[in-house]
């Protein structure tokens, strides 16, 4: 919630109240409410931001990690880059409080709860049109309503905005007469799925179900793909909004990868997107993974055939790390392998199955927490159990961690309160047992003289003198582009630049 919609709220119960007392009332109505606002505030979502010491060692090496982050939060989830992803899946819920459904939609709100919408039941295979919430990570459930205001439908999709509202758009609409026809309207829900407004009753896409949406980190709205209803007529249009679904544009007619349905898509860290499998025109299911870095404008292939066997109806999500998970989907039976790329979806590394029963048209959400949920789906029949997987490397506000094998780790830390969350990723932030190499011109690599992981000695004498604040100023383009950063990032700011020459200056 942000600070305007506070005060908009608070002068809606000055006006009620002020019709009910007299004037001089009114002001002492307005000092007390200004009082409350001040005491109370509007809680916002704090700034991730974390340190650790040391940076770089041999193996077994241990490093202390602190947060920094503002905004007080009041729960972490580390990643240190070594994470296996191995552990197993929970049954959070064996029945949840909806019917049992697949092809509907699920968001991971800021707040940490989960909204589901839609899907098609058990029974009569016919859409619905309510709206379901948890606070536990799907272990119990609360109606938020019965009865939205956008129709019935299945096979929708939606996403969860960064001001905490839901934009849920397209999908099958079950009509009496003429049967399951695709939509393209779009609606909009700021209190958590209760009261839903429209924001268009046609966007400028063609109406369509089986689509993907992400939103970006700017706010905005994209939707891939999809089928227009009229056999297999699947689409590689994409669109953009940038005011919550009202408006479109459209980025690219024929984006480089095959018309599809079924496929999934998810937004990285970084601000690109990346889309992956579904089924063809032709029937064909795909295993295919693209790349935008654009919003969607133009896409790179990653991959032409990724290692998990083609398949649609399956789910992805981005986690804070920087990685991908995928799971579930129908190849030529129902799924439950997961596999994970760091990569950007170039390469692929399977995990243990999940313990869920295979599926397809389920839903998964990545919780603030780190955590991912799975729920419903079919299976042969509808479910409405729900899975919790957690691959974090700790919850602790500043943990220690053990690194035994060599290599250059990112360490990602996602902080969240009860206004939201955020992140902070280095990339290669953690050097362990990594050699370096000799400056230009010299024999010996640079040494650490007091054992703090960063390496003040460039030139390999044994010791910070001068000579090595000179050499760093005429080298500081070639240590950029050839050594560790952490190694020779004094000031810890992620990169190499003017800052560290003088912090290195400062340390003689």
């Amino acid at each position: 919630m942000g600070t305007g919609e506070l005060i908009s709220r608070i002068s809606w119960r000055y006006s009620t109240r002020s019709e009910m007392k007299a004037n001089r009332f009114m002001w002492v109505t307005t000092a007390v409410l200004i009082v409350f606002l001040c005491i109370a505030g509007v809680t916002a979502a704090p700034v991730a931001a974390f340190s650790g010491k040391p940076t770089s060692g041999p193996p077994s090496l241990t490093v202390t990690f602190k947060d920094a982050s503002t905004g007080s939060p009041s729960g972490w989830a580390w990643f240190f880059g070594d994470e296996t992803y191995k552990a197993p899946w929970t049954q959070v819920n064996l029945s949840g409080g909806w019917t049992e459904r697949g092809e509907h939609s699920s968001v991971a709100m800021p707040d940490g709860s989960i909204v589901l919408t839609g899907g098609v039941i058990r029974y009569y295979y016919l859409g619905k049109n309510d709206v379901w919430r948890s606070v536990n990570n799907g272990a119990t459930w609360t109606q938020m309503t019965a009865g939205a205001g956008w129709a019935a439908r299945r096979e929708h999709s939606s996403v969860a905005m960064p001001d905490g509202s839901i934009v849920l758009m397209g999908g099958t609409v079950d009509t009496e007469w003429w049967g399951p026809l695709p939509s393209n309207d779009v609606w909009r829900s700021t209190d958590k799925g209760a009261t839903w407004t429209q924001m268009t009753a046609g966007a400028g896409w063609a109406a369509r179900y089986e689509h993907s949406s992400v939103v970006l980190p700017d706010g905005s709205i994209v939707l891939t793909g999809g089928d227009l209803g009229t056999g297999f007529s699947g689409k590689n249009d994409v669109w953009r909004s940038t005011n919550n679904g009202a408006n479109w544009t459209r980025m690219n007619a024929s984006a480089g990868w095959s018309e599809r349905r079924g496929h999934s898509s998810v937004a990285m860290p970084d601000g690109s997107i990346v889309l992956m499998g579904g089924i063809d025109n032709s029937g064909l299911r795909k295993n295919d993974v693209w790349r935008s870095t654009d919003k969607g404008a133009t896409w790179t292939q990653m991959n032409a055939s990724a290692g998990w066997v083609a398949r649609y109806g399956h789910s992805s999500v981005a986690m804070p790390d920087g990685s991908i998970v995928m799971m579930g989907g129908l190849t030529t039976s129902y799924r439950n392998d997961v596999w994970r790329s760091t990569d950007n979806g170039a390469t692929w590394t399977q995990l243990p199955d999940a313990a869920w029963t295979g599926r397809y048209a389920h839903s998964s959400v990545a919780m603030r927490d780190g955590s991912i949920v799975t729920m419903g789906g079919y299976t042969g029949s509808h479910m409405n159990d729900v899975w919790r997987f957690v691959p974090t490397g700790s919850s602790l506000q500043n943990p220690s961690h053990l690194y035994t094998a060599p290599g250059r780790y990112t360490v990602a830390l996602q902080v969240y309160n009860s206004g939201g969350y955020s992140s902070m990723r280095k990339a290669g932030y953690i050097t362990v047992g990594v050699s370096l190499l000799p400056l230009p011109g010299f024999s010996n690599p640079p040494t650490d003289p007091d054992h703090d992981g960063i390496y003040e000695d460039l030139n390999a004498n044994g010791r910070l003198d001068f000579a090595d604040v000179v050499l760093y100023f005429n080298q500081m383009t070639w240590i950029a582009a050839n050594e560790p950063v952490s190694a020779f990032d004094l000031n810890k700011n992620g990169r190499i630049d003017f800052a560290d020459i003088v912090a290195l200056f400062n340390e003689i």
